[in-house]
């Protein structure tokens, strides 16, 4: 019988536990502060930035969003500069993806690595190549966590990772290797990607192509985890074709309410972990 994940449970379990650390730090009058920084004009990206800062706002956090419409790639470095300059500031985010004349690398880059809640300067994924998480990027992050919470033993098992950026694919893959699962990564050259998909016992797509994952494309029994997402007819889908692929899985995420919880409650662990670090 298919375990169909819900995320929105696991984010609540995770909040639990981390309203313990808050009032730690409440309690020595430091209240974590996330800046935000919305330069992208997309209306996703506000959909994203919203549910973040609910999250903030249920557990007394503290948030500041910069809304940088039309902005030029030396407004958004000097911002971050003010910003890794500011004590009151734990952490700071880059909503992404960026407009193509912006050079994402070079404002990621630019973020002090203490303040990097994504994960994704050099250093903090330099530190992920050496086996240190505590900052690793938020939705590999997640997909770990429904993982272990889940009971889903990786060691030695097949994984196949439809996505090779950054964001995802890559540093997923150094944390899936870590744990010895062998992993393959596919992505948008990769050639007959069925006979991947079907040799895997976990598959984690995250491509935003709409219900590219059919019944067919799956083994019996497979575990399926689904970081896609777009809109499609007025409804929001993931990359997988949800109702008949779940009729082959052992546990599947759901598109909504599966990856998307858990890489919000990801951002919040960084935030503290930020914040300790800082401390420190």
């Amino acid at each position: 019988m298919v375990t169909i994940f819900n995320g929105r449970k696991r984010q609540e379990e995770i909040f639990h536990e981390l309203r313990k650390e808050i009032d730690i730090l409440k309690h020595k009058k430091i209240i974590p502060k996330l800046a935000i920084i919305d330069a992208t004009n997309r209306e996703a990206s506000k959909i994203f930035i919203k549910q973040k800062i609910s999250a903030l706002e249920r557990l007394g956090l503290m948030h500041e969003l910069y809304e940088l419409k039309e902005a030029i790639e030396e407004e958004i470095l000097d911002l971050i500069e003010r910003l890794n300059e500011n004590e009151n500031v734990n952490g700071i985010l880059v909503q992404l993806p960026l407009p193509s004349n912006i050079d994402t690398d070079k404002i990621v880059n630019r973020i002090d690595p203490l303040k990097d809640v994504d994960g994704l300067t050099i250093t903090n994924l330099g530190k992920l190549m050496h086996g240190d998480e505590t900052l690793a990027p938020c939705t590999p992050k997640a997909i770990i966590d429904i993982l272990q919470s889940s009971k889903i033993e990786v060691e030695g098992k097949n994984v196949t990772i439809i996505n090779n950026s950054i964001v995802v694919g890559k540093p997923l893959a150094i944390m899936l290797t870590n744990r010895f699962a062998t992993v393959t990564i596919c992505h948008i050259k990769t050639e007959n990607l069925k006979q991947f998909t079907l040799s895997s016992e976990i598959l984690i797509t995250a491509t935003g192509v709409a219900n590219l994952i059919k019944k067919d494309n799956v083994q019996e029994g497979a575990v399926v985890i689904d970081a896609g997402i777009t809109r499609m007819n007025d409804k929001v889908v993931g990359d997988v074709e949800f109702d008949s692929v779940k009729e082959k899985c052992s546990l599947i995420t759901p598109v909504p309410g599966g990856v998307g919880p858990m890489t919000v409650a990801m951002v919040v662990v960084n935030l503290i972990n930020c914040t300790k670090m800082q401390l420190k």
